[in-house]
């Protein structure tokens, strides 16, 4: 019988404990984990704030080492060299894949569900919903490693917790990464996720049916866009980066009115008066 792989994808603030999760995963298999080969992913190793490649670009390679480890587990390709093996090497057994990256967006999630459906992987989710306050406290514990708290706050606000979607069915919420009050939930959960069938390749779809982005996220963009547009109009320095300023504010104050409102459904975009919101930029 075929190996499974299951991508198991930690979302939360940064100092929420998804580092510390894995860790504790790492160090105390029980059960049939014990003879799963266990491969941890953060993405901070790979993305460089200071890089000339975007952001979004970075994001893309680290998707294509993704999919070289699941084709390696396959028998279809080498290990990616910058991925760490795992200590103990063993054949015919599964993977699990720890996933560590702050998956604010559904839209992020949504690729690696995208990428188990290719390669009939499993897909699962746990989101550590340690309250902010918490976050930055133990993020700024981290020294010259922290997130800047300006950044934390933003995605906080940006925050999509898992919904209802039937794609993100294999989830699990924890208050905090407590292991006296949580390590309960946590394997019996990992433990079934190979219990589950493996996700079967998609119908061949058009390409603006597979970019599925959540309705924040698009009007987020749709926002941004609106903002650039009114910038171009002036030319002075000083008076852009006011407007900028004063503009994206108010970008701020309309996504949150819009997720009050839309109350976290994850509902098509396209069914969403998006132009309303935009035009309150104006």
């Amino acid at each position: 019988m075929p190996a499974k792989i299951c991508l198991l994808a930690l979302i939360g603030l940064p100092g929420a404990g998804k580092s510390a999760l894995s860790n504790w995963v790492l160090t105390n298999k029980q059960g049939s984990l014990n003879t799963c080969q266990i491969v941890y992913l953060c993405y901070d190793d790979y993305i460089n704030t200071r890089a000339e490649v975007s952001y979004r670009e970075q994001r893309m390679v680290i998707l294509n080492i993704l999919e070289q480890l699941i084709l390696y587990i396959q028998g279809a390709a080498d290990y990616p060299p910058q991925v760490r093996r795992p200590t103990i090497n063993r054949s015919n057994c599964d993977y699990l894949i720890l996933c560590d990256d702050n998956f604010y967006y559904s839209s992020m999630r949504y690729k690696l569900y995208q990428l188990c459906c290719t390669y009939g992987c499993i897909y699962s989710q746990i989101y550590i919903a340690t309250p902010l306050a918490c976050c930055l406290h133990a993020n700024s514990a981290r020294g010259s490693d922290c997130v800047p708290e300006l950044v934390v706050r933003k995605m906080n606000d940006r925050l999509e917790p898992p919904g209802h979607d039937a794609w993100e069915c294999n989830s699990l919420t924890l208050p905090n990464f407590d292991t006296e009050s949580v390590s309960h939930l946590i394997f019996p959960f990992i433990i079934k996720l190979f219990h589950f069938p493996t996700l079967l390749p998609p119908r061949i779809r058009s390409p603006t049916q597979t970019q599925i982005k959540s309705p924040a996220h698009c009007l987020d963009l749709a926002l941004r866009a609106s903002i650039n547009v009114q910038l171009q109009t002036l030319v002075e320095a000083n008076a852009k980066k006011l407007l900028s300023m004063e503009l994206n504010m108010k970008r701020k104050e309309i996504l949150i009115q819009f997720r009050a409102k839309t109350n976290g459904k994850q509902t098509d975009a396209d069914g969403l008066n998006l132009n309303y919101y935009v035009n309150l930029l104006k």
